[in-house]
């Protein structure tokens, strides 16, 4: 796989290209972009004749081995790498360590050995034993395996053991991946740490660039350890651990974000020139029973908030798609009062639809985002963006002071999305 650049920005945004895959040379995947989280090497929730409908063309999917790891035998079997494995050989896969929308136990490290969290426990993984799982799921991009479970509230103490682990096993990662016959159609990502405490993240730079001729590109994580919620408070240390980390890594290798974050950080992130995340955000929303409804003309003045839960009650009557003017298969055929029935009565398709709506709205945020780069218009779509994500967060600040007096339970439980409704009603005349 190779990484090109095909346009700058007046800033750090970039717009570019993956391309010349081993077993599709022709195939091109846009960035800034979005992987597709999967599970057991599927993407979540989806079938692979509903992924083909959803997405036609070739897309990166994102696989942690802590949900599939379990497939080591099979693929052994088979031999021909994971994505055949799972029948969607039409895509290309990363394989990561951990799905970083799941909160993991804190501790249980040793020595030049980090743990696995899988559905059967812990496993301890030393970098020969990732490479050794490596060669059998032979995907097209591998994250180095590092300790990146921490979050900016971590210890000095935590952080340097982070950085000194990962440090190590990327050496180990980097001599593999050299020896190794069976991946040298796959691109190796290293993968920085401590970006919270800047004198030891630049530890973990030195590290990854003592390696930049052999790697394709680098990623940036243990900034959050799925435990903690985003708030805007957030954005301005992330925004400055975004900038220079990738002011100091090389700009022609690709710029990877792992975590579960929202198009505030998200837009964030690609303003300072990085081009690919792990995709696990949308399929949080989805988990939630949440679906995105962002206004992408920013020449409209709309206070939208850019999601709706869809469990409450306030959506029964509404017999209208998720989001007027959405081209999604969800939109097109169903409403949001039966989604809601769906998700009341607990049954498997609320899932499914709201992921499809969930997965083609998230990826047009990035259409739209390519779109703004190439026109030099970028920072007026993140501030769009940004806007509608602030609506809805005050929106949510209100109703916890509203719950905080004496009402009754029905108001208490209904009040925010009834304002969010009204909100959405009111603004439902624009098109994704």
């Amino acid at each position: 796989m190779r990484f090109i650049i095909k346009n700058s920005s007046t800033g750090c945004e970039r717009v570019g290209i993956l391309t010349e895959f081993f077993k599709k040379t022709s195939a091109v995947i846009e960035t800034p972009t979005a992987a597709l989280l999967t599970q057991g090497g599927s993407v979540v929730h989806l079938t692979a004749e509903v992924l083909s409908k959803v997405c036609p063309n070739p897309h990166l999917l994102w696989v942690p081995l802590s949900n599939s790891v379990h497939l080591e035998h099979g693929l052994k079997a088979q031999g021909e790498g994971v994505a055949k494995f799972v029948g969607l050989q039409d895509h290309f896969t990363c394989v990561t360590l951990q799905n970083m929308n799941e909160t993991t136990p804190s501790g249980h490290f040793e020595n030049d050995k980090v743990p696995l969290w899988t559905k059967h426990g812990k496993k301890m993984l030393t970098a020969d034993r990732y490479m050794d799982l490596m060669e059998v799921f032979k995907p097209d991009i591998i994250l180095a395996i590092a300790d990146g479970r921490t979050s900016l509230a971590e210890g000095s103490k935590r952080i340097f053991k982070s950085i000194e682990r990962t440090g190590n096993m990327l050496h180990v990662c980097v001599k593999r991946y050299k020896e190794s016959k069976e991946l040298q159609s796959s691109c190796l990502v290293g993968v920085v740490v401590g970006g919270g405490v800047p004198e030891k993240c630049d530890i973990s730079i030195e590290h990854i660039l003592k390696h930049k001729d052999v790697l394709g590109g680098v990623a940036i994580s243990g900034l959050t350890d799925g435990s903690e919620e985003f708030s805007m408070d957030h954005l301005k240390p992330l925004t400055e651990i975004f900038k220079r980390v990738g002011d100091a890594i090389p700009k022609e290798l690709l710029h990877v974000v792992e975590g579960c974050w929202n198009p505030a950080v998200i837009l964030t992130a690609v303003e300072c020139g990085w081009d690919l995340f792990d995709g696990s955000y949308a399929v949080k929303l989805t988990n939630l029973g949440h679906a995105l409804t962002l206004n992408f003309d920013v020449t409209s003045d709309t206070n939208n908030p850019y999601l709706l839960d869809l469990n409450d009650e306030c959506y029964k009557d509404q017999f209208v798609p998720i989001l007027d003017g959405c081209e999604c298969l969800a939109c097109k055929k169903h409403t949001r009062a039966y989604i809601r029935h769906l998700l009341n009565t607990k049954e498997m398709l609320s899932s499914v639809l709201l992921s499809i709506h969930n997965l083609h709205h998230f990826d047009q945020m990035f259409y739209h985002a390519r779109q703004h780069i190439l026109s030099n218009t970028f920072n007026v779509y993140k501030k769009h963006i940004i806007k509608q994500y602030e609506s809805y967060k005050n929106l949510q600040v209100n109703s916890e002071s509203i719950n905080s007096v004496k009402q009754s339970p029905h108001v208490k439980k209904s009040r925010l999305n009834e304002e969010v409704s009204n909100y959405t009603y009111t603004n439902s005349n624009y098109s994704t």
